[in-house]
């Protein structure tokens, strides 16, 4: 067997009498936890960073650095593009021709009379940028971005319901909008972009007297003609969540996402918009052929292996229920159910594996006793709930044929800190012939193997990034992530306060790129 190791990628700069050995890791620094820092991978040609920078010009915009990275992170080319104050980086995507950065107003009153979004487009062909901005109808919400074909899609939600679709040309100023369904009632929910098959897909909620009733997928090609659609109908007591697209062999849209149920959590947590008041308790396979999705449902409690990705206390309950059922008792509650983050779906081998990072809300609840204004009156005691972070404890992994069977199931869990925010904490990719699945945290990389059965190869192994400065240290990490890059190459990037006596500036914040290789 093959000796498996996630390492940092190193290359090699090769001089007269020695050689010297560095990782591949790019930093800027950074001046405010508010700044715009992103990465928009183009694969084996590097990529674009965009950072917002403490610079303005004559007009007082906002100075924005727009630097091309080639695969070993060395910057290629740099350009400074001034944007109106207070526009916020929102999403990015790309194609083999443009990459496209889309911005929004947050809110700032002196720009919102000219214009609600900005996109800075660039030319990867011409190695040239162009800028465009546009409004959107009052009260409306971004939804994605998306680049097919030189076409880049913004899917729109309004805040009273139903949404839009707008396609821009990224090479002229040509834009059309389309309304996505004839239910009278809907929203928009998923985006995807399709490079291979030229097209988009949407994801669209359907509703009945305020109730959601199905799930319309829809194709459509770049210049918003919509190639073909079909409909989900939700099964009773349970609903479509969130999901993931494929095409098949034969250009049928495949989907696999989660199967939600009311939740029995009815916690309100002040300043937290996030609706926990659903759970997911199995997953669905469908495949639209002729507009009738052909479906699988398989739910978690059915899976023996599902205990092991449970919470401590999660599997106390179920084996309390086992036991119960086997008593003929009473069961107050039979499914096994988890909150999920958007899930990823890989394609491995002859298989697609379904991954989602399953996390939970943490809370306590504190009780005070207010005496009146004065301080007159007899006290009287008063609880409220604090939020005390998310805790994401497992990622769940299900591999499907190409039929929709499911072949196996398994899980990995990683130690990680409550956080505040929602975001991935992993990633896989096929390396090899085999499935990984790694994840950063304090500037190390914990990573692990599986077979083509789903059999792990190894425990969970783990391998620190290396620094720039042999002395750094890292005081802090915060948003630390990784995504595929192209073939066996990851991108971890992320936030790092780093300390180094030896350095003139001795203690740094920066936002980082490293690149990291499954051998």
């Amino acid at each position: 067997m093959k000796n498996h190791l996630l390492i940092a990628f190193l290359f090699l700069s090769c001089f007269a009498s020695a050689q010297q050995v560095e990782p591949v890791r790019y930093e800027v620094s950074r001046w405010n936890k508010e700044q715009g820092c992103h990465f928009e991978p183009f694969g084996a040609q590097g990529g674009l960073i965009c950072i917002e920078t403490e610079k303005t010009d004559k007009e007082k915009h906002r100075l924005w650095q727009f630097s091309c990275l080639d695969s070993s992170l060395y910057e290629t080319r740099s350009d400074l593009i001034p944007l109106p104050e207070k526009m916020a980086f929102f999403a990015s995507a790309s194609d083999k021709g443009f990459a496209s950065f889309l911005f929004v107003n947050d809110g700032n009153k002196k720009v919102s009379d000219s214009l609600d979004f900005l996109v800075v487009a660039f030319d990867r062909q011409e190695n040239s940028y162009r800028t465009f901005w546009d409004k959107w109808p009052e009260k409306t919400v971004p939804l994605a971005v998306n680049v097919v074909d030189g076409t880049m899609m913004l899917a729109m939600n309004s805040k009273s319901g139903n949404g839009c679709l707008r396609f821009y040309d990224l090479g002229s100023d040509q834009n059309r909008e389309v309304t996505p369904t004839q239910s009278e009632s809907f929203i928009l929910f998923q985006t995807a972009s399709f490079q291979e098959e030229h097209c988009f897909v949407v994801a669209a909620k359907e509703f009945e007297n305020k109730r959601f009733v199905s799930t319309s997928f829809l194709v459509y090609s770049p210049s918003g003609t919509l190639r073909s659609s079909c409909r989900y109908d939700n099964i009773p007591n349970a609903t479509l969540g969130r999901m993931g697209f494929r095409f098949d062999e034969s250009q049928n849209l495949v989907v696999i996402g989660t199967l939600e149920r009311e939740t029995g959590r009815k916690v309100k947590l002040e300043g937290l918009t996030e609706d926990f008041d659903k759970e997911s308790v199995g997953v669905v396979w469908m495949k639209c052929a002729a507009g009738t999705p052909e479906s699988r449902v398989f739910l978690f409690k059915d899976m023996p292996e599902i205990e092991y990705a449970l919470t401590s206390s999660d599997r106390v309950r179920v084996r309390e229920e086992r036991l119960r059922k086997q008593k003929n008792e009473n069961i107050a509650k039979g499914e096994i159910a988890f909150q999920f983050l958007t899930p990823r779906l890989t394609d491995f081998g002859d298989l697609t594996v379904f991954a989602a990072e399953a996390f939970m809300p943490y809370y306590h609840t504190e009780t005070r006793t207010s005496y009146g204004y004065y301080g007159y009156y007899g006290g009287y005691p008063y609880t409220y709930t604090v939020f005390d972070g998310y805790d994401f404890f497992s990622e769940i992994l299900l591999a499907f044929d190409k039929e929709g069977r499911l072949k196996w199931q398994s899980s990995v869990k990683f130690d990680n800190e409550l956080t505040y925010d929602l975001y991935p904490h992993a990633t896989e990719g096929a390396c090899f012939g085999e499935f990984v699945v790694a994840s950063p945290y304090r500037n190390k990389l914990r990573f692990t193997a599986f077979d083509a059965s789903g059999s792990p190869l190894m425990g969970q192994q783990e391998e620190k990034l290396e620094a720039i400065h042999g002395a750094d240290y890292v005081e802090d990490e915060y948003f630390a992530q990784i995504a595929p890059w192209y073939g066996s190459r990851f991108l971890v990037f992320g936030s790092q306060i780093i300390q180094n006596s030896t350095q003139p500036k001795q203690r740094r914040t920066v936002f980082y790129l490293h690149k990291v290789q499954y051998d």
